[in-house]
């Protein structure tokens, strides 16, 4: 979907208190940046000379800051947060004086030191204490100042071994230490630092974090600070501003914005999918954290394992194996895992991860299936590899072809042959990855065939007799007309089958519209889902194996991306509308897909109001 980026202040925005016995050290007034960017490219002052001659010169304006106005009173610790290119780093350099607004006023009162780019006017050829001196001429101060100093200078930066040495010898994080030491060696009234504490390694950064601090607390020096670490600024900060595109977006205390940008920074989505989320982690009600499980792993195959293992004390003597670096080997298993009541797990092509071996282990597995296309599925390297990880000898049956559309058939006659297939059949196609994860709790659950139609071709002869042998009812097409029109259905709809295509904008729509099914279909058997599965749709692997787990455990499918602000609404308007009735929410995905407040969200909204 296009980037929408929401650059209103929102609702609830609030200005800090009014501290009237705080002394204001910056205040910025109605102030405005504005840069002209040349609409052509001009390679050399002729041509410019005679586009200016003939009022052919053209400027675009670029609005880098939009009537900004703070007030920031003696002692803050005031943060700055906004994605890259929304005006932070000009704010700072307006403060520090580098720039005069377009527009507006910038008051300062007091003597700034400015860490805006640390390591400004060193020359690479003088050695670290030629440099030191040249470095604190720069920044205003005497010799006799930098030799009384010389020595704390050195002692923080640590290069007194080095320092006769060329700056050129030295890394970026020595450079990074020595600019640093010289552009604190003074205690100022005010302190700009712009993104310093990121750069060096992680003694370093500590090491500028505490002289921050001691600033801070020992002399009440006002501190801006800009940085992208979140949690960095709630922790230093106690006052801060999200700024978008130029445009303030919210300001308060350090605390609320953080949480705020967490959820809504940088996130796509439409101003009312934005203004839900935020009216929802706003909302004074208390989330039910027992209702939160995650299952997080560090890979898709790790997944695949803790998604057996959470929904399968017992053994199984049977289990299913599919390759996990392909798009559609897990989605083939699941209709055929469900009807042998067996765990979907992930292997590689270039041997069985150890997650795996040890699930399949743990499980007592006697056969396996293997699923796969030619020539990597090879059952008997899988069945030594497997043997030597863990000293079981297990039967292994190779389902393999050299297209998806063969694989899949190979999988349909398997089962068809054990008369395995009870539901509707499924048709799909490659990439269909958003609703196959959404209908996969379905597949597993009625014990359905999947068949894949081959790319950019017409249904195959081969497609169309399979689903006509099914001796089924209904025929279930993830396609859009484009991809598979009607004209190609029309056997299965003379041999009286109903048809039924899911086909929307995009994959949050269509998990709405077939999670909504789902129920529908359930509804008739008395059966109302109370677990929910929040699974990524941009991270499709972790949930290739799904299907099984959610039969096992009655759940739907929730496609949650955080990124995604219209797909987290449509999460909180279903669990809302569920209020009090869910027992569980599943978070499946990578252990940084979901942050701790994305669950508590979702939480909130399950949470029954008292």
């Amino acid at each position: 979907m296009p980037e929408i980026v929401n650059t209103t202040p929102l609702s609830g925005f609030a200005s800090l208190p009014d501290d009237a016995d705080g002394k204001t050290m910056i205040a910025v007034e109605n102030v405005s940046m504005i840069f002209n960017m040349a609409n052509e490219q001009l390679n050399s002052l002729k041509e410019y000379a005679i586009a200016l001659a003939r009022k052919e010169l053209r400027f675009k304006e670029f609005r880098a800051l939009d009537d900004i106005t703070l007030d920031i009173k003696r002692g803050d610790v005031f943060g700055i947060l906004g994605t890259n290119g929304s005006g932070k780093s000009t704010l700072l350099k307006i403060i520090a004086g580098v720039l005069e607004p377009t527009k507006g006023t910038c008051s300062i009162n007091g003597n700034i030191a400015p860490l805006i780019e640390l390591g400004a006017g060193f020359d690479m050829e003088l050695t670290a204490r030629e440099n030191i001196f040249l470095n604190g001429a720069l920044l205003g101060y005497s010799k006799k100042f930098i030799q009384d100093n010389f020595d704390d200078i050195v002692e923080f930066a640590e290069v007194e071994p080095f320092l006769d040495m060329p700056l050129k010898n030295y890394s970026s994080g020595m450079v990074a230490r020595i600019a640093f030491a010289i552009a604190t060696v003074i205690v100022p009234d005010i302190l700009i630092v712009d993104e310093v504490l990121s750069v060096g390694d992680f003694m370093f950064q500590k090491k500028c974090e505490e002289r921050i601090q001691s600033l801070i607390k020992e002399h009440g020096v006002t501190v801006l600070i800009v940085s992208h670490n979140n949690d960095q600024i709630e922790r230093l900060c106690n006052k801060a501003v999200w700024i978008e595109k130029g445009h303030m977006r919210m300001l308060g205390s350090a605390h609320d914005v953080c949480q705020t940008y967490r959820v809504l920074g940088g996130h796509t989505g439409s101003k009312e999918a934005e203004d839900r989320v935020f009216s929802m982690l706003t909302s004074p009600i208390e989330a039910d954290e027992s209702i939160v499980k995650p299952l997080e792993a560090d890979s898709p195959y790790a997944m695949a394992a803790r998604l057996s293992s959470s929904c399968r004390e017992e053994a199984s003597p049977t289990v299913v194996v599919a390759y996990g670096e392909y798009e559609m080997e897990g989605f083939l298993g699941t209709g055929l895992a469900g009807a042998l009541d067996a765990p979907v797990l992930l292997t590689k092509t270039d041997g069985i991860p150890d997650v795996t071996s040890q699930e399949i282990k743990r499980l007592k597995a006697e056969r396996v299936i293997l699923i796969g296309k030619t020539p990597y599925c090879d059952a008997e390297r899988f069945g030594s590899d497997l043997e030597a990880a863990t000293d079981m000898h297990c039967e292994i049956e190779a389902l393999s072809a050299p297209t998806y559309e063969g694989l899949s058939l190979a999988v349909f006659d398997y089962g068809a042959q054990r008369g395995l297939w009870q539901g509707p059949v499924v048709l799909t196609h490659i990439g269909c990855m958003g609703d196959m994860i959404s209908l996969s709790p379905y597949i597993s659950e009625q014990r359905c065939p999947l068949l894949i139609k081959s790319p950019g071709k017409p249904l195959s002869d081969a497609v169309i007799d399979r689903v006509l042998s099914a001796d089924c009812s209904r025929l279930l097409v993830l396609d859009s007309e484009e991809g598979c029109s009607d004209e190609e259905l029309a056997p299965f709809r003379k041999h009286g089958m109903d048809i039924l295509r899911f086909c929307e904008d995009d994959a949050y729509r269509a998990n709405a519209v077939i999670r909504s099914w789902i129920e529908q279909e359930r509804a008739h058997r008395g059966y109302r889902a109370k677990s929910f599965i929040a699974a990524p749709s941009w991270q499709p692997a972790y949930s290739y194996t799904i299907g099984p787990y959610a039969d096992k455990t009655g759940s739907l499918v929730v496609l949650d991306d955080p990124q995604n602000l219209d797909s987290v609404a449509g999460v909180l308007d279903l669990l809302e509308s569920r209020r009090g009735e869910i027992e569980q929410i599943v978070f499946v995905g990578s252990r940084t897909q979901f942050s701790p407040l994305d669950k508590t969200l979702l939480a909130k909204a399950a949470t029954a109001v008292s």
